[in-house]
This record gives structure tokens, sequence and C-alpha cells, in this order.
């Protein structure tokens, strides 16, 4: 079975006995809403199953954690089941109290008619707010299926891949910081990684994030080609393969936001797509050229609810076929 794991690696800061907080690892910490769907049809009728529960500063579940919830839903849809509550159904924009039972609280959300985004926030005194966003969309009519063969690329993944995302690692360096093994001694960053089983890194790349209003690093530029085709090379000299993750953005592209890089933001739909193929075509032969070629290349970040909106955004499945083909 093929196996991917991908984590970002979290450098934290060292206290002194003095200065170290005593914490508590059991005390309830935050409050964790999972959504068993992130889109729903908004015909009325579609729904999704929403869970709450709590967990501790050790981000372990507390299983028999009873704290009261409020929550309440903004945008078109409603809560039509609460588990160990009332089924009555719930006005989008009014807010629910229900406790948990057991370490959990399930709910069922009901989409409306309306295209849109639906918005659900748990809170409880004392525990950071859990919340969600689920994307409501009417999909257009269906084009026929082609009778073509499918197009399969070549590529099989046979080992466990086990990376992470360092894509930050140059602005950590610039700022001064060092890093060491476990004995003490100071050394690379890569190193520690490949010396310890891992094998693949991923970097972002954003399109201009240098610009001074939306770019993820203003003036500085991290993670724009010229950063990951340095990264790129230090990848490559570790002997670990490379994962390029194309964002196509300025900052940032996730499930709640796919800006169009400001460089394409007066484009029509051809010119977007011209823009995707030509900015991707450049980047690789940028890194083939110095002999870095990606092993695994990601199309797009979290593209759940489509990218570049609004052209390519779930609605538009045409446009983002097109923006992925």
């Amino acid at each position: 079975m093929k196996k991917l794991l991908f984590s970002a690696i979290v450098f934290l800061p060292l206290f002194t006995a003095a200065q170290a907080p005593a914490i508590n690892p059991d005390q309830p910490s935050e409050i964790v809403v999972t959504p068993y769907k992130t889109t729903m049809v908004a015909d009325g009728k579609d729904n999704s199953l929403i869970k709450i529960t709590v967990i501790n500063r050790a981000g372990k579940e507390i299983t028999n954690a009873t704290n009261l919830i409020h929550f309440k839903v903004e945008g078109d849809a409603k809560i039509i089941s609460v588990t160990n509550g009332s089924d009555a159904k719930h006005d989008p924009g009014a807010a629910m109290q229900e406790s948990l039972n057991n370490g959990e609280l399930r709910l069922i959300l009901q989409a409306g008619r309306n295209r849109g985004v639906v918005k659900f926030d748990a809170t409880c005194e004392g525990l950071s707010t859990g919340s969600t966003e689920i994307h409501t969309v009417q999909p257009g009519i269906a084009h026929p299926v082609t009778t073509g063969a499918p197009i399969a690329g070549t590529m099989k993944v046979t080992d466990k891949i086990i990376g992470a995302d360092i894509s930050f690692l140059p602005q950590l360096e610039d700022r001064g910081m060092k890093f060491y093994d476990k004995e003490g001694k100071q050394s690379d960053v890569m190193a520690m990684l490949k010396d310890h089983g891992f094998n693949y890194i991923r970097l972002r790349i954003f399109d201009h994030p240098e610009i001074l209003k939306g770019g993820y690093s203003p003036k500085r530029g991290f993670c724009d080609l010229a950063h990951t085709m340095q990264m790129a090379k230090r990848i490559k000299a570790t002997g670990m393969k490379f994962l390029l993750d194309f964002h196509y953005s300025d900052t940032w592209a996730d499930p709640q936001r796919q800006n169009i890089p400001v460089a394409w933001n007066n484009l029509d739909f051809n010119g977007l797509k011209d823009s995707v193929y030509t900015y991707t075509k450049n980047v690789m032969q940028a890194l083939k050229d110095q002999g870095t070629v990606p092993d695994m290349v990601q199309i797009g970040n979290e593209i759940n609810h489509g990218m570049l909106w609004p052209v390519g955004e779930i609605n538009n499945l045409d446009s983002l076929a097109t923006f992925l083909v």
C-alpha cells in the first residue's frame, strides 16, 4: 500500500528552567470542528456531518469532556439534527448550545439553495474557538463523457515517502537561527532530516511574494523562483527527493482563499490559462536547467474549492479542469 506522509517542521523557542511557564498538558485547550464534507450541493437537501470535540494542550481528545458548546451557522444552511440535543431545525445566524457527551457532539448541517460559503463556529469559555467553512455549489450541465482512452503517466510510487515542507528554512536562517542535533552539534537541517529517515522535501512557490500589498514576503520575496532554486540545490545535494508545490498566487492558497496573482488580475480566461501554462513551464525549465528537476509536482495547493478564484472556483468545473490540464 502506498503511504504518503508530509508534515511541517515546527521550531520552538528554547527556555531556561526559570523562564518556562508551568503548563498542564492535560488541561482542556481547544475546540476541534471536523466536517465530513467541505463542499455541499446547494439543492436544499445535501448535508454534512460535523463532529465537535475538545483537545488538551498535548493535542489529545478528552474523551470524557462535558463542556457546554455554543455554536452558530452563517450562510445558507441550517442544522437539522444534533446528537444528544434537539432535532429542531436551526435558523442560520442564530446561536445554539449543547453539552458534549462522552467527549463529542455531532450535528447534521443541511445546505440551502444558494451558492456561497457557510461558516460554522463553536465556542466555549476558556477554550480556543473551533471553526470551519463549507462551500455550497451548483454544478452546471454535465458534458458528454469522452470515449477517448485515458492518458496515464508512467511514474509509480512503490516506497514509503516520509517528507517535510521546510520552505520557511531560508527565512529562519536569514534571521540568524542555527540548528543542532541531539548531541548539541550545529548541523544543517536537511542533513539532520536525511539522517532521521526523511526522503522527500516539499517546497511551496509563489508567483510574486515580494509585492508590498498581499505578498507572502513583502520586499524579501521568500518562496519565489530564486529562493526555490537555491533550496532545490540543497535538497538534491543530500540525495533526498524534491516535491514542488505551485500555489498560483502571491501568498498562501488554501480552501479559504485562492487569490489570483496580482500580475494576472486583469486577464480574461484565456489569458489566465496561458499564464498558468507559461509560468509552470518556465519554473520547471529553470529547475531543469540547473539539474534539479522536481521528482513530484503538486498543481495548486489545497484546491478543494478550486483555484484562481473566482474564475476557477469549484462551481466552474470546466475552467478548473482547464487550468489543471
